[in-house]
């Protein structure tokens, strides 16, 4: 089941399925969706935000997200 997946503004980054490695991902009207593999990593860069999501096994993402420095 998809979650959402928040950055560290709290904003709305994507949403994700650990069990299938889905991701989705709804920007300004455009729409992408991948798969990763355990251990794959997908990077969300918006404004001056990073999020990163690496799958560790089939229930869980590990999320890291921050601000880049200007």
């Amino acid at each position: 089941m998809l979650e959402r997946v928040n950055d560290c503004k709290n904003r709305c980054a994507c949403f994700a399925d650990a069990a299938t490695g889905l991701i989705e991902h709804e920007w300004k009207k455009v729409r992408t969706k991948t798969r990763i593999p355990i251990g794959g990593e997908y990077w969300i860069e918006r404004d001056a935000t990073v999020t990163i999501l690496r799958r560790i096994s089939t229930e869980k993402f590990e999320i890291t997200s921050y601000e880049i420095a200007a």
